[in-house]
């Protein structure tokens, strides 16, 4: 019955268009707390993901980490209560503030890491593999998420305009941006390399796409190397991820002075009234503003 059910559910987060990273944990999740249950997921309360949290926080599991956990968790339950299954979602909003809140006392001060151009440079040289350092030019240089770049195929790919075109997702509303001319350089050795008849654009060693997890472990791999990223360490800036290239990105052209609402939609954002800033924000103004201020590494 419980692998029936997380069949189902995995059919569903297909359905509703969620994104390929969460097709593929969400079932993951579930299938660890069903090894912890002993199957009995329908018999789930709100003890029982008590248990299990304690279970979780002693292999010293992020906050992050124990989110995506019961993410996955309730909106499963949520599945369920919608095919009138269950009666009751165990995650509930309370759970969800007793448990999984970060308090002040937890040192919410602290930030993402976010590195100098240099340290950007140093990072890059770093990589020789050129696909992993063309993956990681690509995420400093567009500000794009991780599962964004994975879902990349060749034809998204604009050389001659210097362009990406990019996936729709639930958190994107520009779905073009732009790369600069030595990040064209590093693209074009790549495409040369390329030995591929997928349309994805990048792959892992296997050939096969590059997903956002295997991008995460390389790019951590790289940064630790430089001495950019401590994995011992519990302080987020200590920590260099694929996601603090969006930060470093968006800095660089605050930086710039480059105009709020360009910054906002090469990075997607929902724009509050968008159609009094549509027309300046389109088009070649965009782009040549995006060119004199991103910086370049000197690669």
């Amino acid at each position: 019955m419980e692998q029936k059910v997380i069949d189902e559910f995995k059919a569903d987060l297909k359905t509703r268009r969620l994104s390929k990273d969460t097709q593929l944990q969400y079932p993951r999740y579930l299938k660890a707390l069903a090894e912890f249950t002993g199957g009995d997921l329908l018999g789930v309360t709100e003890n029982t993901l008590v248990a299990y949290l304690d279970h979780l926080q002693s292999k010293n599991m992020a906050l992050s980490s124990l989110r995506r956990y019961f993410s996955a968790i309730g909106a499963f339950y949520d599945f369920l209560m919608f095919k009138k299954i269950v009666s009751f979602n165990p995650v509930s909003s309370m759970f969800r503030k007793r448990y999984l809140t970060e308090y002040k006392s937890h040192n919410t001060s602290q930030r993402r890491k976010c590195i100098t151009v240099e340290e950007a440079r140093l990072l890059v040289e770093s990589i020789m593999n050129i696909r992993e350092k063309v993956v990681v030019l690509v995420l400093l240089k567009t500000g794009i998420r991780r599962h964004e770049l994975s879902t990349l195929d060749i034809t998204d790919l604009d050389m001659k305009k210097l362009v990406l075109h990019l996936k729709p997702t639930a958190k994107r509303s520009n779905l073009e941006v732009y790369f600069d001319k030595e990040t064209a350089i590093v693209l074009e050795k790549w495409l040369k390399r390329r030995q591929n008849t997928d349309p994805a654009l990048f792959h892992d060693s296997l050939g096969h796409r590059f997903q956002p997890n295997p991008i995460d472990t390389m790019f951590v791999k790289y940064a630790t190397a430089c001495g950019l990223h401590n994995p011992d360490s519990e302080k987020l800036e200590d920590k260099l991820t694929p996601h603090c290239c969006r930060h470093w990105f968006t800095t660089q052209l605050r930086r710039k002075k480059m105009p709020r609402e360009f910054i906002q939609t090469l990075r997607g954002d929902k724009i509050k009234e968008a159609i009094d800033i549509y027309d300046h924000v389109q088009g070649d103004e965009l782009k040549e503003s995006y060119l004199a201020c991103i910086p370049t590494l000197g690669l």
